[in-house]
């Protein structure tokens, strides 16, 4: 026989959720306070799809009462089960005791949850035509073309992409800083002195690799 559920260190509140009117709706059980209580009920219930959570979004005004104090080593999962098979009306799912996760949801409700989470579209690729599925998330990002990566690569394979114009102009004026930071041409002589000298470009030029471009211009034309 199975030992009866017990709380080590706290005693368990079977609590009630009750209307405007003082109409209980559920009853449940917290080791915490009745108003830690409450606040995590109505933070759950801006996305909830259960009954509670509905229901405490229609009733902002909903307020919380102790109906037992079951101490520490009490079977709070029978007195739980009690008051809720005393109550009528109410918007418990179970018949207490074992919380949601002893519930077991129908193939109907467990459809229709599944329906209501699938907030996306079917789309067709662009490369393969294969039928794939994409959220709402995804959609918004127009990431909607294709069904993988690998669609996505085979696509745009060959194809050259300009590059963007506020790239390029970034791009000449690091290269136009660089050069006007070097102090020693490719060949190693100094940027500097008698051997520097001003293109008609408006840039810096090396007077020794003049004079070894012309030297080779020259054998060149002498043969």
């Amino acid at each position: 026989m199975a030992s009866n559920p017990v709380t080590i260190g706290r005693a368990t509140l079977i609590y009630a959720l009750q209307d405007a009117q003082g109409r209980t709706r559920y009853i449940g059980k917290t080791i915490r306070t009745l108003s830690e209580r409450l606040a995590q009920h109505r933070r759950a219930a801006h996305k909830s799809k259960l009954p509670i959570g509905r229901w405490l979004r229609k009733n902002p005004n909903a307020s919380i009462i102790l109906v037992e104090r079951v101490e520490v080593g009490g079977d709070w999962a029978a007195r739980e089960r009690f008051w809720i098979q005393r109550g009528s009306d109410l918007l418990n799912l179970t018949l207490g005791g074992e919380g949601l996760a002893g519930h077991k949801f129908s193939s109907d409700h467990k459809r229709k949850i599944s329906d209501a989470l699938k907030t996306g579209a079917e789309f067709a690729c662009e490369q393969c035509s294969a039928t794939f599925w994409r959220k709402r998330r995804d959609i918004n990002k127009g990431n909607c073309r294709f069904c993988s990566r690998e669609c996505y690569a085979a696509c745009i394979k060959g194809v050259s992409r300009p590059v963007p114009l506020l790239c390029m102009e970034r791009g000449v004026e690091a290269a136009a800083q660089a050069r006007r930071g070097r102090t020693n041409c490719k060949r190693g002589h100094p940027l500097s002195g008698d051997n520097l000298f001003i293109t008609s470009a408006g840039s810096r030029g090396c007077k020794e690799c003049r004079k070894i471009h012309k030297r080779t211009y020259r054998s060149k034309s002498n043969g």
